[in-house]
């Protein structure tokens, strides 16, 4: 279909929020090749708000782990320390086996449970474990660093996980990765700079809520202590402070985890203005296989009959666009109505009786779920069988922008060092060290 031919009127749904998403890791096939000199790491300082800085040199990040729940629950095997969140004046203890149970009334905080005191009027309340280097447990699940409590909206309860950026990562790198064997180690170290630079780059992201970062795949998935790792915490802390910058500022460090042979211009796939560091990059080794081949969904079909299509569309509609089924005729066809320069479907045209519809990139996706998932990705083609079933013929998983997580995964294989998987998938950015983390 040209552009001229396109529906009358074309239904676009609003922005879709980025989603970062976790890779399923799958064993792979080995091809050597002799690394390039990595390119140095030099020392910088992470622009901003020097506040952010504690003693040990990486920022401290807030998490939101909990948000908008009736109510929370909170323990720590040796109990409980409470403080007032903005005077850091004491506010209680919850004894050693005790938990603390958050709820609100209205715009007030209500702390009950096996609490020593119990303090009123305080809008926020941090809440330590009582034992050094002992975990919070937060609605069952356990962190590093403190909780702090605050009311949300509607008479609603949330909780944030207060803790230095380094400890952050180790609960998100294996989520976002998997679990590795020792000759990938280069791929989880590369995800560990992604990760770093995006976290930094969002510091201060979700002030109205009061923190940086989503503890989901709206920013990046986080698991806390019980994702955990060895190899994670090994790649976080070989390359601890370090960041990706360029121009002095943090990059948009998107990754994904397949992109099928070659990723995209960042601007193609989502609502985001170009940047020089997220071109396209040719996934092919010298061999002449891609390095994401192993990917589970490095090549993928999904094949509708035109009543299945139908239902699949206006579930993928209801959920992310509140479409309702009288807003629509019947869905029996797509069409591709425009692709970008890689590619990729830019525009995607829904057919049948009385429907005028056309999406656009991350909105396509949503619209057609599979899996329990939005579909793996705006690179396919729409083959119409004579039957009437309608399948996609399609590559890769995820948005497609930054690196290709499996692409690490069969460059650390083939003998490439973290700094070349970056400078790979993020050209033109520059590898600094931020700040002197701990470990190593």
């Amino acid at each position: 279909m040209t552009a001229a031919s396109r529906p009358r009127r074309a239904f676009r749904p609003g922005r879709a929020a980025l989603v970062l998403l976790v890779c399923l890791p799958l064993g792979a096939s080995k091809a050597r090749l002799e690394p390039a000199p990595p390119a140095p790491v030099t020392s910088h300082k992470i622009p901003g708000n020097p506040s952010t800085l504690r003693a040990g040199g990486g920022p401290v990040v807030r998490v939101g782990v909990a948000l908008d729940r009736p109510s929370i629950t909170l323990s720590s095997p040796g109990g409980l320390k409470l403080e007032d969140a903005l005077t850091g004046q004491p506010a209680g203890e919850v004894e050693p086996g005790g938990t603390l149970v958050a709820s609100a009334d209205g715009s007030a905080l209500l702390l009950e449970g096996d609490l020593s005191d119990t303090p009123t009027g305080v809008p926020s309340v941090r809440v330590r474990p009582a034992s050094t280097d002992a975990a919070v447990f937060v609605a069952g699940r356990p962190y590093r660093g403190s909780a702090e409590l605050r009311v949300a909206n509607d008479g609603r309860v949330s909780a944030i996980n207060v803790l230095p950026l380094e400890d952050y990562l180790l609960g998100v790198v294996p989520l976002e990765i998997g679990p590795r064997e020792p000759d990938e180690l280069a791929a989880v170290e590369a995800q560990a700079v992604a990760a770093r630079t995006y976290a930094v780059a969002q510091l201060g992201g979700q002030l109205d809520q009061g923190f940086d970062l989503f503890g989901t795949v709206d920013d990046q998935a986080y698991g806390g202590m019980a994702a955990e790792r060895d190899e994670s915490t090994r790649a976080v802390r070989r390359t601890a402070g370090q960041i990706l910058l360029f121009e002095g500022r943090p990059i948009r460090a998107y990754y994904h985890s397949t992109c099928g042979g070659r990723t995209a211009p960042v601007e193609e796939v989502m609502d985001r203005p170009s940047a020089p560091y997220l071109q396209a990059v040719a996934d092919r080794s010298p061999g002449g296989t891609d390095y994401c081949s192993a990917s589970p969904r490095y090549r993928w079909s999904v094949v509708w009959s035109p009543t299945d299509l139908d239902s699949v569309s206006r579930a993928g509609l209801a959920a992310h666009f509140r479409v309702s089924s009288g807003e629509l005729g019947r869905i029996e066809g797509l069409e591709v109505v425009e692709r970008t320069p890689s590619g990729r479907v830019k525009d995607l045209a829904f057919r049948g009786p009385g429907v005028e519809l056309v999406l656009s990139r991350l909105d396509i996706r949503r619209a057609l779920p599979h899996d329990g998932r939005i579909l793996n990705s705006t690179d396919f083609s729409v083959v119409e069988h004579a039957d009437g079933l309608v399948e996609l013929q399609g590559r890769g998983y995820g948005h497609g922008a930054g690196m290709c997580q499996w692409g690490a995964i069969g460059r650390a294989r083939a003998g490439q060092s973290y700094e070349q998987i970056l400078h790979t998938y993020y050209p033109g950015a520059v590898l600094v060290n931020a700040y002197e983390g701990e470990g190593g």
